[in-house]
């Protein structure tokens, strides 16, 4: 059979990528070169055009028309997926749907397909890789190349993170959102890149946005530490509509390892010690005395302070391992806070859809803490106040919860009580996650025993609203949809699906106002609290503690013992 000739070739070859690339000369590919290493955050870049505008219409039509995707949700992202493009084999009646985007997705591989009766041929290119290798300063590019389309909705979002798995070299996204509505920034989804705010650990406020531009391809290098970047939550009522990828190299990256056993590192430097509670050895001091009631009236609602409602709490929770009392604090206290987190939300123009500044909320009385591939919010370093008084600030008030209520000697006689498990020590803080910024990211348990967890939750109700868009949801809902705090069994990646319909979800308390959560862990528990959207009334607020349990304390100072022995009999 004889050969079709190049003519023939040229002719049914579908003209995908705009000429300026198809065509760039050497020149400008040094030029641009120079441009993405001097870039920063990290090298990156941004190709104006990618397609020829009538091949890229036919892309965005053939996505909207005839992708399925499945809503996704874990404490990273929040989204829509597609299948896998990279690996969709032309003979698939999904791929005969796709024509256009087919040839797209052969072009980025450098696989030129060519439609000829009676015949195929398919004519193998380096011209593409090329280019990207030659533009973003890296080594060769293998034929590996990773494919799937994302469809981000009002409130969906990716946190921090470095891209770096396996033979990852430059990601790439392709950006396909509807091109009679030009993407503006007060409508989100930009993607974000984080500077270094010190050797391989990334500073908690992006300097650099990329917009979701039709037609446009953003390019970066992926680098072990470095190339910290997320997808802002698109704040406006229309899709963020993309195609999502990695060049590969031969072999993984330079300096995993190490930038690994730096974040470690910062992390555990994040975890506080342990307090030892005054009362936790001394058996005649466990009961609750009259003056414990007394002084725990002065914070909590009478109905959890009487015998009989201690009692059922405790089968309750031992039964469920988690509960929730709600209506916690007495109207002083509980009025007090929500007045003034609901003025100081006002103040820093949060929640209710507003744009978060990255920087709100900062002050000498609220620090910022990270790393930002671990978790961002605000913790309270500043005094408490005498009184729940309407003058007091939001922090002062939740401070004065934490150390005149949640760490007294009361209040662990009480929760010892109610939970029915003893207590030897404590650790605690206030924090405040802002809407639209903050969250924390599941990890494996930081203590090699068994926690209780007791957080007293502060939002603003708002008004009752209907089910989450995002997720496809249109029953009545509880008014906060985000913020929750997860809790679930560490799978091997280390992380679940909170989307899951399954029986594995574990425990997700949502976030209430004055309202305190019970749960135990084990040491096969992983927790985090969900990104907190913007679309949310405020910020949610909590004084978070953390209870270790007096049995485990006792079983490892007896492991103690019983070394030392052996030591000495040795």
């Amino acid at each position: 059979m004889a050969e079709p000739s190049s003519k023939k070739l040229k002719a049914d070859t579908p003209v995908v990528l705009h000429p300026g690339l198809v065509n760039m000369t050497a020149d400008e590919r040094r030029e641009i070169k120079d441009i993405v290493l001097s870039n920063a955050p990290f090298p990156h870049y941004q190709i104006p055009a990618l397609c020829t505008p009538e091949h890229m219409l036919k892309v965005h039509t053939e996505c909207v028309e005839e992708l399925q995707s499945t809503f996704k949700e874990t404490d990273l992202f929040k989204l829509y997926q597609t299948i896998d493009l990279a690996n969709l084999k032309l003979s698939d009646p999904l791929a005969t749907k796709l024509p256009a985007l087919m040839q797209l997705r052969n072009a980025l591989v450098d696989i030129c397909c060519v439609s000829i009766p009676s015949h195929g041929v398919l004519q193998y290119t380096t011209a593409f890789r090329s280019l990207i290798a030659d533009i973003m300063g890296c080594g060769p590019l293998t034929d590996k190349v990773d494919c799937a389309a994302n469809v981000y909705m009002s409130g969906c979002h990716l946190l921090p993170h470095d891209d770096v798995i396996g033979t990852r070299c430059i990601s790439y996204v392709i950006y396909l959102s509807d091109p009679e509505d030009e993407w503006k920034a007060e409508d989100g989804g930009a993607l974000e890149l984080f500077p270094a705010a010190e050797p391989g650990i990334p500073a908690l406020v992006p300097t650099t946005f990329v917009l979701p531009s039709y037609n446009t391809l953003a390019l970066f290098r992926v680098e072990p530490g470095v190339s910290f970047h997320s997808v802002q939550e698109v704040y406006a009522d229309k899709p963020r509509l993309s195609i999502q990828g990695w060049f590969h190299q031969e072999s993984a990256p330079d300096g995993v390892e190490q930038a690994t056993q730096r974040q470690l590192a910062a992390m555990a430097a994040t975890v506080a010690p342990f307090d030892p509670l005054s009362n936790a050895d001394d058996d005649d001091e466990d009961d609750l005395s009259t003056d414990d009631i007394d002084y725990l009236k002065t914070f909590i609602n009478d109905i959890y302070l009487s015998a009989p409602t201690i009692a059922q709490i405790q089968r309750a929770f031992q039964q469920t391992g988690s509960l929730q009392l709600q209506d916690f604090l007495i109207p002083a206290w509980a009025d007090a806070i929500a007045a003034a987190t609901r003025r100081d939300d006002a103040t820093d123009h949060l929640g209710h859809g507003h744009v978060p500044a990255y920087t709100a909320g900062y002050g000498p009385d609220w620090a910022p803490q990270g790393p930002l591939y671990h978790q961002r919010y605000l913790r309270f370093v500043g005094p408490g106040a005498s009184s729940p008084s309407a003058a007091a600030s939001s922090g002062a008030l939740l401070g004065t919860v934490q150390s005149d209520l949640v760490r007294s000697d009361a209040f662990s006689k009480w929760l010892a009580a109610v939970s029915g498990v003893g207590l030897s020590g404590v650790r605690s803080e206030v924090r405040r996650f802002r809407a639209g910024l903050d969250y924390t990211l599941a990890h494996a348990p930081d203590a090699d025993h068994a926690i209780l967890d007791a957080v007293v939750c502060f939002c603003d109700p708002g008004k009752t609203r209907h089910g989450d868009a995002a997720a496809g949801d249109d029953d009545a809902q509880s008014t906060w949809q985000t913020g929750f705090e997860c809790y679930m069994a560490a799978k091997d990646d280390g992380v679940g699906d909170v989307a899951a319909d399954d029986d594995e979800n574990g425990v997700q308390i949502e976030a209430q106002h004055n309202t305190l959560s019970l749960v135990v862990r084990d040491t096969h528990t992983i927790k985090f609290v969900k990104f907190i959207s913007a679309r949310e009334p405020g910020s949610r607020w909590d004084v978070h503690a953390e209870f270790c349990l007096a049995a485990v304390a006792a079983a490892d100072d007896d492991d103690d013992d019983k070394g030392d022995e052996g030591d000495e009999a040795a």
